[in-house]
This record gives C-alpha cells, structure tokens and sequence, in this order.
C-alpha cells in the first residue's frame, strides 16, 4: 500500500523541504544576494511524467501547482497553470528519453527554465514585481538553475531507478 502512495509522498516531503527547511539554510540568511529557489518537486513531477506517463506528471503538476498557488503565491492560478502546462508538455514519455538519462535530464531543466522565465514574466506583467531583467537572472535565475542541476545531477540515476522498481512491481502485480 505505502509503494502506491510513494510518489506522492516523497513529492510532499519534498514540498515541505522546499518551503520550510531549506530556507533555514538559504544565502540570504547570511548576507547574499544571490536566491536559490528550490524547484525539487516540479522537477520530480516532470521526471515522473517521462518514466510514468503524461497522465501522471499532468496530474500531479496541477495537484502541487495548486499547493504552490494556496501557501507561496499572491496570484492565484499561476502555479497551477505552468506546472500542469509543462508538465503536460515536456512528459514526453518514449523510450529515448527514459532510456537516455542526460537527455531526461536536459528535458527537466528545460522545464524549470521554462517555469521560471514564466513565473517571472507573469509577474512582471501584472506588475507583481518591478525587479529588472539583469538582476532576476544573475541574483535568482542562473543561481538556482546551478543548484537545481546540481541536485538532479546527483538525483537522476536513482530516481530512474526506484521508477523502474515501481513499475516491475506493478507489471508483476505487486502494487
């Protein structure tokens, strides 16, 4: 029962992580400039869209979009629309990209480049946010791509793997 429920499971420790936790230790609590924005569980949702199905990461990035949108958002919606909608988008789920784990790799950073210029763009748009172009990207954008890389560098090849234990598990009737 706990292996059906695991993804979801690790996907809200890790929402709770990004939230609460790692702002413990972020720079900016010891005089930085520079913000590192965790994106763990988006990152997640998108490498379980390739390994699981478009279903899956669709479902889940509108799921954890709305809890972004409720506790860390003052514009309603716009979580939940750019998770579902990448995740929508980039869970290309084929044997290339679950089989070749750079290019997974490459296809989920992609996706936070992408949520992040989004994020900003709307707000910036909406006039949420006056913060010029040069320094979201060298204060926020470019720091947080280096961490979020770095981790799922690190991440990658066991996270292909507890995927692939999941679904032996079910294809055997386990789950």
């Amino acid at each position: 029962m706990m292996r059906k429920y695991s993804l979801f499971l690790v996907l809200f420790v890790l929402f709770i992580i990004e939230g609460t936790v790692f702002q413990i230790f972020a720079p900016d609590q010891f005089g930085s400039d520079l913000l590192f924005i965790p994106r763990w569980s988006f990152m997640l949702i998108i490498f379980a869209g390739i390994f699981r199905g478009r279903g899956t990461g669709t479902l889940y990035g509108v799921i954890f979009g709305i809890m972004f949108d409720v506790i860390y958002s003052a514009l309603l919606g716009i979580y939940t629309f750019a998770m579902g909608l990448l995740a929508y988008l980039l869970s290309i789920s084929i044997p290339f990209f679950q089989r070749n784990l750079p290019a997974a790799v490459f296809l989920t950073i992609t996706a936070v480049i992408l949520l992040e210029y989004f994020l900003y763009g709307m707000m910036l748009l909406l006039g949420m946010t006056a913060i010029p172009h040069q320094e979201f990207l060298y204060s926020r954008f470019l720091p947080s791509l280096a961490m979020n890389f770095f981790v799922l560098a690190a991440a990658a090849y066991p996270l292909r793997k507890w995927f692939e234990y999941i679904k032996r598990n079910e294809d055997d009737g386990l789950l």
